[in-house]
């Protein structure tokens, strides 16, 4: 489906700052090599602490726990938006369907400025990634080792989105950003900063409005089931607007040189109004139609809201890097689930009494965190952190089946469920001539509690203790070349949609919760090697991954319908390679290659089965730089072998890729005009899956119109920045729970 973007970005910025920061460039670009020097006596006049590019462009450094990608410096992002730019993120892979990936698993968080921002949880995120223009982004980090001052809780890795900061200076800045489809699809935003005294305020507000028409959809597959040698087919064709509101509010208060108070609020909301059809039919087993049926499917009410706000004191002292931070977050989500299905076009004798059902399904999640850190440095080469953390997080779940022309099947169903965690960290860090180390120790309790307000079941109470320890230790074998080795232990908790013991029965399914899950333990082991040169960048990461009660889903078959349920029942491991490189051929052009491959394997002992298999992703870049000032950029990408999902299930391959010619005007060229198209090739894009084991094997086709795209970006600055709030080095990092409306 082709779309059209129209951006306009207005950047309202004073002359004092536009000049410095001109300056700043023009001292930049003036520390050149001399062309007499030998590269040892070059690089010998630099601090290589930490390594960073210096090549025609500095992108990328390496640090014993993160690597970062300077957004700010890549010219691609005055017109691309953020989920664009993290295709050239190392170690991160974005395929034609926009699913992100870090190290080659989607077990990662992202942030925002340092701390966890609800807009950037949940299903829309490729959505709202999207919608934030790369222009407003100055860098990436990618937390490939987040040691035992992070919450152990779930994540392998975490993406920081750092925006654009000048802290110190004074001013007004604002942007103002339009894009729009000829389908109805539009995404506006708007950001501004201003300062009075020491009081720092900004704004940020986005809007992304999909149209029916760009959110088209195309299923198809069948399940067999082994027992009966039955067989459900189904076809379905969906589409309907999708709308999101996401913004916050922050704002700092420097009372002196050595303490600030930093308060910031936000949140996001959306609503899907999907309009489902669906035409289902059944066969017996010498694949004679026994009955069908059609499915149509609409969402009356379905919305889904986060608001949050976190207040964060930074006492500093005389010591340089000495900081006390107290902090304190809280956070409430809702979710809103109505679906209606009415049947219709029956053949033959269907199994079910009813001729339709409505599902009302309400979720609410509360949240309170207070934290306190300490940093100490030691004897310059060494830093000892400290903290402690209590959450008390509480779940709450209405859920009700009304059957129409079967109310004697009607269910209704109320779920509570509390978690209280306190936890506590130690960790060390040394950096003595060419080595850095790191270990740190973390402790977490947790209390959680489960009841059930309508009195269906008793209540019941778990008390969990995880020890997780974290260690990292890199060497500089040269200026440009670096090893890390880092072992880390994670844990990951159910979330509410895992607990919740609700049954949810449709003609083909029943899907319930498990209330007696545990939380899970997961432990990495990996080996990093990074090079930075001057016209090559590259860096590889080995990793080996390993848990045994991972929570995983419970599939089965019972009369001729595939039933689904939760437990800690999987073993899982994995050896996954990730790697990037950075290619400066010739003049004006450069390549960027990002991707991994590896083995993953699932095994469930209680039922014997096991699956494995190769799989690989992969993402190429390429930029050339044209006569007048035109830049042309070509990128292609590919999911290749199949990839498990678990015990029963693996995803195929897919390939896409995009092109796009570019051209700036005027003085500094602020006003940017791109040409893009994504998929030219293929209206849909396709993706299947197979079940392959278990009591029902089958697939499902997927085809997405949204990766076709065709667009005009048109994007104007004037002015420069001038001022933004300043943030305490430490805050809340809740990196939590799998399943559920808090993720």
């Amino acid at each position: 489906m082709k779309r059209l973007y129209f951006t306009v970005t207005l950047v309202l910025l004073a002359m004092t700052a536009a000049h410095a920061q001109s300056a700043a460039h023009k001292g930049g670009d003036a520390a050149q090599k001399d062309s007499t020097e030998t590269d040892s006596a070059y690089w010998k006049k630099f601090d290589l602490s930490e390594v960073q590019v210096t090549a025609a462009r500095k992108y990328v450094k390496a640090d014993i726990d993160k690597l970062t990608y300077d957004i700010e410096r890549d010219d691609d992002s005055k017109t691309k938006n953020t989920l664009d730019m993290l295709r050239k993120v190392p170690l991160v892979t974005v395929d034609g369907q926009d699913n992100i990936k870090v190290k080659g698993s989607s077990a990662f968080k992202i942030y925002k400025n340092g701390h966890p921002d609800p807009s950037f949880e949940g299903s829309t995120v490729s959505q709202i990634l999207k919608a934030l223009p790369a222009n407003s982004i100055k860098k990436i980090e990618v937390i490939t080792d987040p040691g035992a001052k992070y919450d152990a809780e779930g994540t392998t890795a975490i993406l920081n989105i750092v925006m654009k900061d000048n802290a110190g200076m004074h001013g007004v800045a604002g942007t103002i950003n339009m894009a729009a489809t000829p389908e109805g699809s539009t995404e506006p935003s708007v950001s501004l900063t201003t300062q009075v005294g020491k009081l720092t305020v900004g704004i940020n507000y986005g809007f992304a409005n999909v149209s029916k028409e760009n959110s088209k959809q195309r299923q198809n597959g069948e399940t067999y089931y082994k027992d009966s040698g039955e067989t459900d087919r189904f076809n379905t064709a969906m589409k309907g607007p999708l709308r999101i509101h996401f913004g916050d509010i922050s704002a700092s208060y420097e009372i002196d040189s050595l303490n600030l108070i930093s308060l910031s609020g936000g949140g996001y909301y959306y609503h899907v109004g999907m309009d489902i059809h669906t035409d289902n039919q059944h066969l017996d087993k010498t694949g004679d139609p026994v009955y069908s049926y059609t499915d149509h499917m609409t969402m009356p009410k379905y919305d889904y809201y986060n608001f949050n706000g976190r207040v964060d004191y930074q006492h500093k002292t005389h010591l340089d890097g000495e900081v006390l931070t107290l902090s304190y977050m809280g956070s409430t989500t809702r979710q809103n689930d109505n679906e209606s299905h009415v049947y219709s076009n029956f053949s033959g004798t269907v199994p079910f009494a009813y001729t339709g059902f409505l599902q009302k399904q309400n979720e609410k999640f509360f949240e309170h965190t207070a934290q306190i850190d300490y940093v100490r440095p030691i004897h310059k080469i060494h830093t000892l952190e400290v903290g402690a953390k209590y959450i008390n997080r509480s779940n709450k779940s209405k859920t009700a089946m009304d059957y129409a022309d079967a109310a004697d099947q009607n269910t209704g169903d109320q779920f509570k469920h509390i978690t209280q965690v306190a936890a506590a960290y130690a960790e060390w860090m040394s950096k003595l001539g060419k080595w850095s180390l790191r270990a740190g120790l973390r402790y977490e309790y947790s209390h959680m509690k489960a009841t059930y307000p309508d009195g269906s079941q008793a209540g019941f109470s778990k008390k969990l203790n995880d020890w997780c320890p974290s260690a990292s230790i890199q060497y500089a074998i040269s200026d440009m070349n670096t090893l890390r080795l880092n072992y880390s232990t994670t844990i990951t908790r159910p979330g509410i949609s895992f607990l919740n013991p609700a049954v949810i029965e449709t003609p083909t399914t029943i899907t319930y919760g498990n209330p007696e899950l545990n939380s899970a333990r997961n432990q990495s082991l990996a080996l990093t090697y990074t090079h930075v040169g001057q016209k090559f960048t590259f860096n590889i990461s080995p990793q080996y991954y390993f848990s045994n009660n991972q929570i995983a889903d419970e599939d089965f078959a019972r009369n001729n319908k595939q039933v689904s349920t939760y437990g800690n029942i999987n073993r899982e491991r994995s050896f996954w390679t990730s790697a990037y490189a950075q290619l400066t051929p010739w003049k004006g052009g450069s390549f960027s290659i990002n991707g991994g491959a590896g083995y993953h394997w699932y095994k469930n002992p209680n039922i014997n089965l096991a699956l494995g298999g190769w799989h690989g992703n992969g993402y190429v870049n390429y930029t050339q730089q044209l006569p007048w000032k035109l830049q042309f950029t070509a990128g292609f990408g590919c999911n290749l072998g199949r990839e498990p999902q678990s015990v029963y299930d693996n995803w195929t391959g897919s390939i896409f890729n995009d092109f796009s010619i570019r051209r700036s005007f005027l003085k500094e060229d602020r006003l940017t005009v791109t040409i893009a198209t994504s998929n030219p090739f293929n209206k849909y894009q396709t993706y299947k899956s197979h079940t392959v084991q278990g009591d029902y094997i089958g697939y499902n086709r997927n085809q997405n119109s949204q990766s076709h795209q065709f667009g005009i970006r048109i994007s104007y600055r004037f002015g420069s920045l001038k001022a933004s709030v300043k943030k305490a080095d430490k805050t809340i990092e809740n990196n939590d729970v799998v399943g559920g409306i808090k993720k």
